[in-house]
């Protein structure tokens, strides 16, 4: 039998779709992502369904909805009663390996932390971008010398080369995560300090007066995604220099995005907002929920192609699975959508479900909120449970940059009340009890049986809400 390909899927935090030159950006400069576009299928409608780090990562690597496999929100626990991303790819050979950060449980990483992974070079979450310190399984801390990504790359490169000395004949998979453009955004080399913030595009959806300041972070935020692309860059070099490109799926992505500014949202850490605009991700607007997805197959992939399919995380894992001849493995709920990699007939799904089970950390209840959405691939349409928001409702084809909320309008009544009714749906056929579940009065997250990652967030969330 012919080996299955390798995969190496590299993905960022926190970097929204349009901060990449080929989604249309023309200031930012990303050469080798751009290339790596030439080379594969750019999916231009790509989404994170639980747009906060670690749901996303969970939503990788179960194909599951949060509300299913226990990481509703950070510093929850995956739950160990379902096939990982990497358990799936055991019975097909694979090695597999996961280098940067894991945000899915605290170091060190014994077997039983590591979800099926036979290497883990991870740390849980610092986004201190110059003292990394990270564990290879059970031994650590490891400091990473200079910036972060640098070191994950040379982690990663590392970890193909020795599996490639040790056990050519069997496939590998590498998950790389890398912490910028997260903020804080001021930590990156020098060297890619090349966007002159008079030169920056705003969308029209930043208000006039954070215009400054969205022009000063947005150069510093695109510094931090050119020197990501220069690592990406390294890898492909890597990869081409170990001959291996020709059987090595290559993919990129982000865990979400980041409004910088769009609607007036910002950071987190800014203390001079109203805390309910303190949210840089975790809203249903496309700054939040849209994200690159950039997939290379070079043994059956299209070259140079672009896809409209609407592509949640949660359809990652079993498309990926399935560019490798694998099933997916019972419980996953996400689509294989290898067919639009491979410029086949398969099935486009009508929308992407949307969700937001925590308020980002244990006891922020009243920043973002907790709600449900979907987008299809004209409206945008969310909801919040006990209206700490006014619903969402979009119309994209006429509205690109989500500036007339339309929920209230008569005139749309009909459409509102069509996508309620698919919301509803979407509940149903993922079992999320959103509407009828019981809640913790507190925090009104939904109860799941879901499970901190250590008794510092259990305390946490048993103090005071701060805002």
């Amino acid at each position: 039998m012919t080996q299955r390909p390798n995969i190496v899927f590299v993905f960022a935090d926190q970097l929204r779709h349009s901060a990449v030159g080929c989604y249309g950006n023309p200031v930012v400069r990303t050469p080798n992502l751009n290339r790596l576009a030439d080379k594969g299928v750019v999916f231009d409608q790509a989404f994170s369904g639980c747009p906060i780090c670690s749901p996303y990562r969970g939503q990788l690597l179960t194909g599951r909805y949060p509300h299913q496999n226990g990481v509703v929100d950070n510093e929850y626990r995956m739950r160990t009663d379902q096939t990982s991303f990497a358990q799936a790819l055991k019975p097909a050979g694979y090695r597999t390996a996961y280098v940067g950060k894991w945000h899915l449980g605290y170091p060190p990483y014994a077997e039983d932390k590591r979800y099926g992974f036979d290497y883990l070079a991870a740390y849980n979450c610092d986004h201190s971008y110059y003292s990394i310190s990270y564990f290879e399984n059970e031994q650590g801390p490891h400091k990473i010398d200079g910036w972060a990504p640098a070191g994950e790359t040379d982690l990663a490169v590392r970890f193909i080369e020795d599996h490639l000395r040790s056990d050519p004949a069997i496939p590998f998979a590498l998950f790389l995560s890398w912490g910028p453009p997260h903020w804080p955004y001021n930590l990156y080399p020098p060297e890619y300090n090349v966007h002159d913030p008079a030169k920056i595009e705003l969308l029209p959806n930043v208000p006039k007066a954070l215009e400054a300041h969205a022009r000063t972070e947005i150069a510093a935020y695109y510094a931090n995604v050119t020197g990501l692309d220069a690592q990406m860059g390294r890898l492909m070099h890597a990869l081409e220099r170990l001959r291996i490109a020709d059987r090595t799926i290559l993919a990129f992505s982000s865990d979400h995005g980041d409004h910088l500014y769009s609607h007036g949202y910002t950071a987190e850490y800014e203390e001079w907002m109203h805390y309910s605009m303190r949210g840089s991700k975790a809203t249903p607007y496309d700054e939040s929920i849209r994200v690159p997805f950039i997939l290379r197959d070079p043994v059956g992939g299209l070259a140079g192609a672009r896809t409209p399919i609407l592509f949640n995380s949660v359809d990652v894992m079993p498309t990926l699975l399935a560019l490798c001849d694998i099933a997916p493995p019972q419980g996953v709920q996400g689509v294989d959508l290898s067919h639009a990699v491979r410029g086949e007939q398969g099935p486009e799904p009508d929308s992407v479900y949307l969700q937001i089970l925590g308020p980002g950390w244990p006891s922020r209840t009243k920043w973002i909120g907790i709600w449900r959405g979907l987008r299809t691939a004209r409206w945008l349409y969310a909801r919040w449970r006990e209206n700490e928001h006014e619903p969402l409702l979009f119309d994209r084809e006429n509205d690109p940059f989500e500036m007339k909320n339309l929920a209230a309008d008569p005139a749309h009544a009909a459409v509102r009340a069509r996508l309620e009714a698919r919301l509803q749906q979407w509940m149903r056929e993922t079992g999320d009890p959103f509407d009828t579940g019981p809640c913790d009065p507190r925090t009104g997250m939904l109860l799941l049986g879901q499970e901190f990652t250590n008794e510092q967030w259990e305390k946490f969330a048993r103090a005071e809400p701060h805002f």
